[in-house]
């Protein structure tokens, strides 16, 4: 996937740097996952002191336990300042319920080989606690980064930083809404049902697209992804829009606009295409949708002419409109449906596109 052609905005998020590898590599380790007894370890000390700078031996046996606790040639390991979601551990994002403790384990799992940890001090469980490492990099860092745990701030603010980073771009457990794991380990759990919806142009499996890019495989698929929604190509040319859908119309007083971007490829060329959405209504009393691609340029530089759809009813939150000349379809997403998106179909390119409002 490419980075996106619009100016970045605070809700919106990239996939490329959060790609992972879904292979467990085995060169230097033998990596094995166990069902975690005591989860992460809620109530783990840490040592106020730094880490020793002292590498230490080379492990020839790592059993990643979760994405925070690590069996390391028979000695257990907590990871210093991180707590991570639970292997039973859900999160719920773009309204679909996921196991986000899981696809944190499976994050560290993919840098287990050559892992080796160094610290000071145990907990009150009688772990090790230190800072692990994998070809130089500090993994506990890594894992916050990519929004696979949390800084645990209860007990230091070493990754605090990148914590904020994490959530600022949207990355792992931040993509949607999460318990932290402390307070998940003490019962708490997410409120409210899933609302996942969707709509494409040819055959796909939307949730499992989903379910993949949430774990930052984001392989396949061109386009961009808001706080609610997403929308793009996917597996080539099926475009694609999902998100949480409330399946109730805009509400409020007059009318309504909202703005983004629309991606579309050319099946005879194989060019993308890409431009600006508006969708606009002007009466929530009697909601009809005037949608139009506006700006619309090939990837050889060649403006291609604008689209336009006027007057579609829109009911519980979707619309759709279909004649000779094309079809678009599509729905609003998020609390207050402040976001839109869909695909269409006209002039041979098949697109998707998503709006803010």
């Amino acid at each position: 996937m490419t980075a996106r052609g619009m100016h970045r905005r605070r809700t919106e998020r990239t996939l490329p740097g959060r790609t992972l590898a879904k292979a467990f590599v085995m060169a230097a380790a033998s990596v094995l996952v166990l069902s975690a007894c005591g989860g992460g370890g809620g109530g783990a000390s840490s040592p106020s002191g730094p880490m020793p700078d002292a590498p230490p031996a080379a492990a020839t046996d790592v059993r990643v336990i979760d994405a925070d606790t690590v069996d390391i040639d028979g000695v257990r390991w907590r990871l210093h300042g991180i707590d991570a979601p639970e292997m039973r551990q859900t999160c719920r994002a773009w309204g679909r319920t996921w196991d986000c403790g899981a696809a944190a384990t499976e994050a560290l799992m993919s840098r287990a080989a050559g892992l080796s940890c160094a610290g000071s001090g145990t907990d009150r469980y009688g772990r090790s606690i230190g800072v692990c490492s994998s070809g130089g990099e500090d993994l506990n860092a890594w894992l916050v980064a990519n929004g696979w745990a949390l800084a645990y701030r209860q007990y230091a603010e070493d990754y605090a930083d990148e914590e904020e980073e994490a959530r600022a771009n949207g990355r792992g457990i931040h993509a949607g809404a999460h318990v932290a794991p402390w307070d998940w380990r003490r019962g708490g759990r997410l409120g409210g049902e899933d609302t996942f919806a969707w709509v494409a142009t040819g055959d796909l499996d939307a949730g499992a697209l989903a379910d993949r890019m949430l774990r930052g495989d984001g392989s396949g698929f061109y386009g961009h992804w808001l706080d609610e929604s997403v929308f793009g190509l996917a597996d080539g040319a099926v475009a694609v829009s999902f998100g949480a859908f409330p399946a109730t119309n805009p509400a409020g007083i007059g009318g309504g606009v909202w703005k983004g971007p629309a991606v579309g490829l050319e099946r005879a060329s194989g060019q993308r295409v890409e431009g600006s959405a508006e969708l606009r209504i002007g009466d929530f009393g009697s909601p009809e949708a005037d949608i139009a691609f506006t700006g619309m340029t090939d990837s050889g530089g060649a403006v291609r002419p604008d689209m336009r759809w006027d007057n579609i009813p829109v009911a519980r939150g979707a619309f759709r409109s279909s004649d000779a000349t094309g079809s678009i379809e599509g729905r609003f997403y998020g609390a207050g449906q402040g976001e839109a998106g869909g695909v269409f179909e006209r002039n041979g390119i098949v697109g998707a596109f998503g709006a803010q409002r």
